[in-house]
């Protein structure tokens, strides 16, 4: 066995300690930083505690003005927007009242709508 290897002196453990005790005190002013933003603040309003002179500032809600209205949907908010999911609805409806015509592309390009070969509503003769 190397002479010193596992032997430690007494400026090796003053290191030690030294780094310990600046880890500690990290750890220290971190939980106190911590502890201070998740305190509980007083009871007392921030606008009670100014002092202003004069009149005071209105609210946002002040300055709307609305008062009592009822919510309202969203899409209905913008008239134009409601207009235009009302044409939006009338279109699918008529869509389901009225077949739309199609306009031919070739002089003949046989029917457009039609025989559907994957729809099978033969009845078989019984012998």
């Amino acid at each position: 066995m190397l002479a010193g290897a596992g032997i430690k002196t007494e400026d090796n453990n003053s290191d030690d300690n030294d780094f310990y005790k600046q880890a500690e005190k990290l750890r220290a002013a971190k939980l106190a930083a911590k502890a201070e933003t998740y305190s509980r603040r007083p009871a007392v309003p921030s606008w009670l505690e100014e002092s202003v002179d004069g009149k005071r500032q209105i609210t946002s809600q002040m300055s709307k003005n609305r008062g009592l209205t009822r919510s309202r949907n969203k899409a209905k908010r913008n008239p134009r927007k409601n207009y235009k999911l009302k044409h939006q609805k009338a279109v699918k409806n008529r869509k389901g009242q009225v077949q739309s015509i199609r306009i031919p592309t070739r002089p003949y390009g046989g029917e457009s709508c039609g025989i559907n070969d994957k729809v099978s509503r033969s009845i078989r003769f019984k012998n």
